[in-house]
């Protein structure tokens, strides 16, 4: 009798939980094969990783469509429907949000944080595909988003038998993914390159804390981003006291560096003009500017006729990752217009 049959059963070691895949590729690749099996897949990890985006970047690359349904919003008449009377039979009204027909992506936010009531017919209709007499159509599948229990989290549990009716993925915060998510997000230049720069930077902040802080920063003036005090404040909002403050430094540096006339950028020679600017910039190593300079180019709205050769020209000069991050954003904005 070999060893393996000796040690029998009983000792056969407990499996410990898989590792925690990081939000990016990894978790789209297994929303890939759980689509095509029709499976619910259930991403578990902290607050404001990306488990919602990650699911809307999926959707989005397959040509799905995807429709989120907040939980911890709802009572059991939102999800279940109305009881109706009819012929001497209750029925129900399944509420409009569930799909009838096409293809998809049905996002169940905060599963663990809704209330009992509400929990046990989304399980039913993430592991059954059925409420009462609604059925999810053949092509949408489920995908359901919990916090840990532990820790401060206030959720529900889930028990062996619930879990064991999912695709289990625990998911974790990534920077190298994040970051290519944010190039081709646009997020705002500064929060990468602060980002790009801490390699602990998650560790006491969220990647949607630093998606938001950019939203804010973008909308911005130069003259309001000028002002150290405010950016400070802003960022304050979002991250803590010792990252917010990273952030208004960085941009106070950048102060002194006037806007980017854009719309000379776009008129005749303009990719000309600004291949000087790019130069003067680099020799001097302000990458960051360049950055800025780029971001303003992105935000920015082109005139009528400036396609994609006319872009290759204007960026010829921005080095790297940069420019090829930017022509790609051009290019989907333009094969989605």
């Amino acid at each position: 009798m070999s060893k393996v049959q000796r040690a029998g059963v009983s000792h056969v070691p407990v499996p410990s939980a898989p590792p925690a895949l990081p939000v990016g590729e990894p978790v789209i690749a297994v929303l890939t094969a759980a689509y095509r099996a029709r499976r619910p897949v259930l991403l578990e990890g902290p607050t404001g990783i990306g488990k919602s985006q990650i699911t809307a970047e999926f959707a989005g690359r397959s040509g799905l469509q995807h429709r989120v349904l907040d939980l911890s919003l709802l009572e059991p008449p939102d999800l279940v429907g109305l009881p109706q009377l009819r012929d001497g039979r209750t029925h129900y009204a399944f509420p409009a949000e569930l799909p009838t027909d096409g293809v998809g992506v049905l996002m169940l936010e905060e599963l663990n944080r809704a209330e009992i009531p509400v929990m046990q017919p989304a399980l039913q209709l993430l592991s059954a595909r059925r409420l009462h007499a609604y059925e999810l159509p053949p092509g949408w599948f489920c995908v359901a988003a919990v916090n840990p229990e532990q820790d401060d989290y206030q959720v529900n549990r889930l028990d062996a038998a619930l879990r064991s009716r999912f695709l289990q993925v625990f998911v974790r915060a990534d920077r190298d993914e994040w970051l290519r998510w944010a190039q081709r997000a646009n997020v705002h230049p500064i929060v990468q390159r602060l980002v790009r720069e801490q390699p602990e930077v998650f560790a006491t902040s969220s990647p949607r804390s630093w998606a938001y802080a950019g939203e804010v920063l973008a909308g911005l003036t130069p003259a309001e981003l000028a002002n150290r005090d405010l950016v400070l404040t802003l960022a304050r909002g979002y991250l803590p006291v010792a990252w917010a403050t990273a952030l208004a430094e960085a941009l106070a540096g950048l102060a002194a560096t006037p806007p980017l006339d854009v719309a000379r950028c776009f008129a005749a020679g303009g990719d000309r003009w600004f291949t000087d600017v790019v130069a003067a910039l680099a020799a001097v190593g302000r990458t960051d500017a360049i950055s800025m300079h780029v971001f303003a180019l992105r935000q920015a709205k082109s005139p009528a006729g400036f396609g994609a050769e006319h872009w290759e020209r204007l960026l010829a000069a921005v080095p790297g990752d940069l420019r090829q991050q930017a022509l790609a954003a051009v290019r989907l904005r333009e094969a989605t217009a």
